[in-house]
């Protein structure tokens, strides 16, 4: 069975190190991160690849795109409940540079320590089913939207936090910060659909 969340100890700080230990050699790989975090931790999953729409790799051309075909991929396995995550060849074979990834996870350790300090266990049922099949959506929405706004500035980023904070509170169980990401997540896909159809 899959775990949409770890254990109650495990924080954001620690997925952080953890995934750090995934960078060695001359380039870091999505499969190399993946299998660090373990294939059955599908909010883990969400939450590095959303930091990182929000970090200076967002710039790099087509990371946008990449990393909304992987949120998609595990929101849509997240919620079909597969026991553990599927990515194709290529996907897991897209790499950058380990010494520039290194440098955004140091980054990464200060949003991640702001996390851990503001969140708790609350309004559970948010991140229990049925209901957690809701931020779930979301994500599998928004990670399927990025390839189409990769060309308009921030909205990629926007996303970006908003599906850091569905996972963040998926991961540590605090359905108010699932509350917060569905309320702002409905204001995004509300005003992307607007200016589709006008």
């Amino acid at each position: 069975m899959p775990r949409d969340k770890v254990p109650d100890h495990e924080t954001a700080m620690d997925l952080v190190e953890k995934g750090w230990s995934a960078l060695d050699g001359d380039h870091t790989s999505v499969g190399d991160i993946v299998d660090t975090l373990g294939r059955a931790n599908f909010a883990p999953l969400l939450i590095l690849p959303a930091l990182a729409l929000v970090s200076p790799l967002s710039g790099v051309p087509g990371f946008t795109t990449l990393c909304g075909l992987i949120i998609t991929a595990v929101s849509l396995q997240q919620m079909a409940h597969r026991s553990s995550l599927w990515l194709p060849k290529w996907m897991r074979a897209a790499h950058l540079r380990t010494e520039r990834v290194r440098r955004v996870y140091t980054w990464f350790r200060v949003p991640a320590r702001w996390l851990d300090r503001v969140t708790r266990q609350r309004l559970h049922f948010l991140v229990t089913r049925p209901m957690v099949l809701l931020p779930q959506l979301f994500c599998l929405i928004c990670g399927a939207l990025m390839p189409f706004l990769e060309l308009i500035p921030f909205t990629s980023s926007i996303l970006g936090v908003v599906i850091t904070a569905l996972a963040v509170g998926m991961f540590v169980g605090d359905g108010l910060l699932v509350l917060i990401g569905l309320l702002v997540a409905t204001a995004m896909v509300s005003g992307v659909a607007s200016l589709v159809t006008t």
